[in-house]
């Protein structure tokens, strides 16, 4: 680990300053946009208000066109037009280099990590893979999906392939939000938040702050035969709504367990309830348990035509680095740990 962290901790360094730039034009650009915003609200807002005296509204009466100035309103959004395109141009100038080096690095780091095994960028979204997975409600194969890296491994002639995924569904909060959309006003306002606020106050780089789900998906050959599905998502409301209005998944039901530590963490739903019961034996729900807790972070299994599928949520994503300091060897650990304990599933959850 040591020795990784030696052969990158400049890249790291360069990684960082790289970011922090991005994050400065990104907060920047999204900045002007929002006063664009807001400009163009309070203009609108004048009109309900035309004989009032108060100054702030007067201040904003200069803006309105008249037959002396026809064109008055015009220049201040002239003004922010320009200032938006210049950020915005060196705002995707500094993205792409910083995404550049990002890519670089990682592929350097995975490698020392793991010559063996073969490890590939900008390959093609495991749509198909995703779908079957039955683990996001609202996916479909045309659904917007990335793929940042993808690590494969083959031992005896059992694979497991292990890719780091960006997803944005369109889920029960995206529908509310396209919704609010169509009502004039509420529109600006949705705008504001999903887009504005979210990119100014996030430290998130801008192609993270709009996934439904970032993080690793993998999947692998399961030994037990089955003609179903069953699935293990984390046990919060936002799941349960999302599986209960999604259209795609009505012959499931939901699968009541008796151990109270698994059930806490996790709900489950299948087409067969004594197929889940046989997928799920004590001693499987005990070792899902305890993945759960050596990867730190929420995940989702399915099982299904002899196949296993695992999500583990990152919103930095795997072949991606968190945000913050990069200057520690904890970095290297916590990739190398989680890559291992993703190719060790297949022994782990046997």
């Amino acid at each position: 680990m040591k020795r990784v962290y030696a052969e990158v901790s400049n890249d790291l360094s360069v990684i960082c300053q790289k970011r922090k730039r991005t994050l400065f034009f990104q907060r920047t650009m999204w900045l002007i946009t929002g006063l664009y915003f807001v400009f163009m609200l309070l203009l609108m807002a004048t009109n309900y208000f035309p004989d009032s005296a108060n100054s702030f509204f007067y201040f904003f009466e200069q803006f309105k066109p008249t037959s002396d100035n026809p064109y008055a309103s015009i220049y201040p959004l002239i003004g922010l037009m320009v200032l938006l395109y210049l950020t915005t141009y060196v705002f995707a100038g500094a993205f792409r280099k910083f995404k550049i080096k990002e890519t670089e690095t990682m592929a350097k780091m995975v490698k020392m990590l793991f010559p063996k095994l073969r490890f590939a960028q900008n390959t093609a979204v495991p749509a198909n893979e995703i779908v079957k997975s039955k683990l996001f409600a609202w996916v479909r194969t045309n659904a917007t999906m990335y793929n940042y890296g993808q690590l494969r491994s083959v031992t005896n002639g059992k694979a497991v392939n292990i890719a780091d995924i960006g997803i944005v569904e369109e889920n029960v909060s995206n529908k509310i939000a396209d919704s609010f959309m169509r009502v004039p006003i509420l529109n600006m306002m949705v705008i504001l938040y999903q887009f504005v606020l979210r990119n100014i106050f996030t430290n998130k780089s801008a192609d993270n702050v709009y996934y439904t789900f970032r993080g690793m998906f993998c999947w692998l050959g399961f030994k037990k035969s089955l003609k179903g599905h069953t699935v293990i998502l984390t046990n919060n409301q936002n799941s349960k709504l999302n599986r209960f209005f999604s259209s795609n998944f009505k012959e499931e039901q939901r699968i009541n367990l008796e151990d109270p530590r698994f059930t806490n963490q996790f709900i489950v739903y299948s087409t067969d309830q004594v197929e889940a019961r046989y997928v799920l034996s004590t001693a499987l729900m005990e070792r899902i348990v305890a993945l759960k807790e050596k990867f730190n972070q929420p995940i989702l299994l399915s099982f299904q035509n002899q196949q296993m599928y695992l999500a583990v949520k990152n919103e930095n994503g795997l072949f991606s680095f968190p945000t913050g300091e990069l200057a520690s060897v904890k970095i290297i650990e916590e990739l190398a740990h989680d890559i291992e304990t993703a190719l060790q599933i297949g022994t782990e959850l046997k």
